[in-house]
């Protein structure tokens, strides 16, 4: 096993990746009958795709990001949006989900809970199957401004994204960044100004309800992770996002 921090617990990922990467295409097929293929990839380190079995290129050796963009659901996003009305988004939330298991979350009892319940579900059960953890450290961040507003890269291993409601996290591929600006060496000026963007044009940002994965510092002979930023909600617009991470 290749064992490397995430946060306060671990993260680990077998050397047998063969098998997680079949386990994991097995699942995805397993859910739906996909349309044809429309791909696409930067440098072949970023993979935008409509199949969600396209999700299992995060094994690739050169792939930073990997993004299964899908149609919004129409129970949940009206879920929300009644949660938000009544005073009962609230400030978001943390769990350790059991794969496998309905989760127990605080989420208001409203319209469209169940939908919600059975996504957050079901992007756990598919997180872990990508994986291999036997649990999953789940967190639901309500946020009104950009949460990590500079781009950077986790210090874990494989990360899942899911934005809800307002606008998806930005990335920028490594063709054109200058990863030597990341971080403490961009001296506390803006992305724009520190150099670190060498092409402000090949920024991506993913869709509402796209599924996100992103390699981090500590995935196992990582180069380099995905660089990636919170983008500013819209004055009065409120971000719903949801975040996966391995536990061990």
């Amino acid at each position: 096993m290749i064992k490397g921090a995430v946060g306060a617990g671990a993260f680990l990922l077998c050397y047998n990746l063969p098998v997680i990467l079949c386990n994991a295409i097995t699942f995805c097929k397993s859910f739906a009958s996909f349309p044809a293929m429309t791909a696409d990839a930067t440098a072949e380190t970023i993979h935008l795709s409509d199949n969600l079995a396209s999700l299992a290129a995060i094994f690739d050796a050169d792939t930073e990001l990997c993004l299964y963009r899908r149609p919004p659901n129409a129970d949940i996003a009206g879920y929300l949006r009644r949660a938000k009305q009544n005073g009962l988004l609230g400030l978001g939330w943390r769990r350790i989900v059991t794969p496998g298991e309905s989760a127990d979350l605080p989420l208001a009892d409203l319209p469209g809970r169940d939908a919600l319940q059975a996504d957050i579900d079901w992007l756990c059960e598919l997180y872990a199957t990508l994986t291999g953890c036997p649990q999953v450290g789940a967190r639901l961040e309500v946020l009104s401004r950009p949460m990590c507003p500079r781009f950077h890269v986790d210090r874990v291993g494989l990360r899942l994204l899911c934005c809800y409601q307002g606008p998806g996290t930005e990335w920028l591929p490594s063709s054109a960044a200058n990863r030597s600006r990341l971080g403490a060496a961009a001296q506390g000026m803006l992305d724009a100004q520190s150099g670190l963007i060498l092409d402000a044009s090949a920024i991506g940002s993913a869709p509402p309800f796209a599924v996100l994965l992103l390699k981090g510092a500590e995935w196992p002979e990582s180069k380099g992770g995905a660089i990636h930023r919170s983008p500013a909600p819209p004055p009065e617009e409120t971000r719903v996002l949801l975040a996966l991470d391995a536990v061990w």
